[in-house]
């Protein structure tokens, strides 16, 4: 199964969250669904390291059957990386080959030789810094222009590490009900995320069910703080995807309008904040256009899609993926979302801009674009409940050890005089 996985995630793009959650249930006991999400997440995040290591043993990996590359990276984890006996690593991955179909099980022995002499510290002799820390060459290049090479390094070593399981509290008696099931629960870093180690599935938990809890990494949670007080006021969130932030909105008082451009993410997050148990505006638009349909409002949150190049940990193969076309591409649709948003935020309001990846690119760079052409409207501090890096402008959280995701965040304020939220509401 775990082969099945990673070489749909080579060959189809894949992501490996949904591969693997089609394949989990094929597994009938916890053991080993835990075994495979860490191999599968592993070695996606180890890959650029384990394919420099890799090839000083092989002279075409490139030309290998997905599944038998599938088969060396994970050994090659397996024996690195989670520190199993080689003789067990190397039996098991072997098999897997043996049982093959087509000519995949004549390469049985050359995944046997080559798992039996693969060694991790091949990868910085061949790689450099970069396979050093499990980076692609032009994405470490990328994030060590942004950050600097020392805290470049230290994010990319930082995502190399497993999250717990982080979840918003957003209903009374979260904690008791999970307890109550079994769980571990565990304080986080801001007092209503936790971190949770169920002994079911999160879907089976009467919390989850109930609409207590949300699943959030706490640098997006703490995102919404830049807004400020949002109690009775109008907000948009834009970029609302399944309602996360648009839930935490509305539980700060907020009416909230949540914008997405995918109708059925849109329908998706009506699903969540149903279960969540709030009331929001669902419009589905496409915010790079005049979003004239809408009121004028006191606040907006664009967390705006991106490269995810803060996500590493959760979403790895990103690394496989990232290129420095998307980037350009994801910067100009961020900018014109940027100022689309702005035109419907009031005088005196603010908004906040946020994205989930770490180059200057998709951050600052596009908010002092915004703010050349936008006289009216200016950089403020960016206060959040998470340690941050002031950026040249806005700040960033850098992923961490811990569990935490990488941000850029920015908080904006237009010129003017705040008007009566009632009436700006009803705009």
């Amino acid at each position: 199964m775990v082969l099945d996985v990673l070489a749909r995630v080579a060959t189809e793009g894949a992501h490996a969250s949904v591969a693997l959650d089609r394949a989990l249930p094929t597994l009938p006991r916890p053991e080993d669904r835990s075994f495979a999400t860490d191999v599968v997440y592993g070695t996606l995040r180890w890959a650029p390291a384990i394919d420099a290591a890799l090839g000083a043993r092989l002279r075409d990996p490139d030309a290998l059957p997905a599944r038998v590359r599938a088969a060396l990276r994970a050994g090659t984890y397996e024996r690195g990386v989670r520190g199993t006996p080689a003789h067990a690593a190397v039996h098991a991955w072997v098999e897997a080959i043996k049982r093959g179909r087509g000519p995949e099980a004549a390469l049985a022995g050359l995944v046997n030789a080559v798992l039996r002499r693969v060694d991790l510290d091949d990868a910085e002799r061949r790689g450099g810094a970069a396979a050093a820390v499990a980076l692609p060459p032009a994405l470490w290049r990328h994030l060590s222009a942004a950050l600097g090479p020392e805290d470049a390094a230290a994010s990319a070593r930082a995502m190399l590490a497993p999250a717990p399981l982080w979840l918003t509290v957003l209903g009374d008696g979260a904690v008791a009900a999970l307890e109550a099931e079994g769980a571990e629960v565990r304080p986080g870093p801001l007092p209503t995320s936790k971190s949770v180690r169920p002994r079911r599935p999160l879907a089976e938990l009467s919390a989850f069910r109930d609409g207590l809890v949300q699943p959030q990494n706490p640098s997006s949670a703490a995102i919404v703080g830049a807004l400020g007080d949002v109690h009775d006021r109008t907000v948009l969130d834009v970029g609302s995807g399944h309602g996360v932030k648009a839930a935490q909105l509305a539980a700060a008082g907020a009416r909230v309008i949540a914008v997405e451009v995918d109708a059925r993410r849109s329908e998706a997050g009506r699903r969540n904040l149903d279960r969540l148990g709030f009331e929001v505006r669902h419009v589905v638009a496409d915010a790079t256009e005049p979003l004239d349909g809408l009121p004028l409002v006191d606040a907006a949150l664009l967390d705006a899609p991106c490269t995810g190049t803060g996500t590493l940990r959760g979403h790895p193969e990103i690394k496989q993926r990232w290129n420095d076309g998307d980037v350009r591409v994801a910067a100009a649709r961020q900018g014109a979302m940027l100022r689309r948003v702005a035109e419907r935020v009031r005088p005196g309001g603010r908004l906040v801009y946020a994205v989930c990846a770490l180059g200057r690119e998709e951050g600052e760079d596009v908010v002092v674009d915004f703010l050349a052409g936008a006289p009216d409207w200016r950089a403020v501090e960016v206060v959040l409940a998470l340690p941050t890096r002031t950026a040249e402008v806005g700040a960033r959280i850098l992923p961490s050890v811990d569990g935490l995701d990488g941000f850029y965040v920015a908080a904006l304020e237009r010129a003017g005089v705040a008007s009566d939220p009632d009436a700006a509401a009803h705009s």
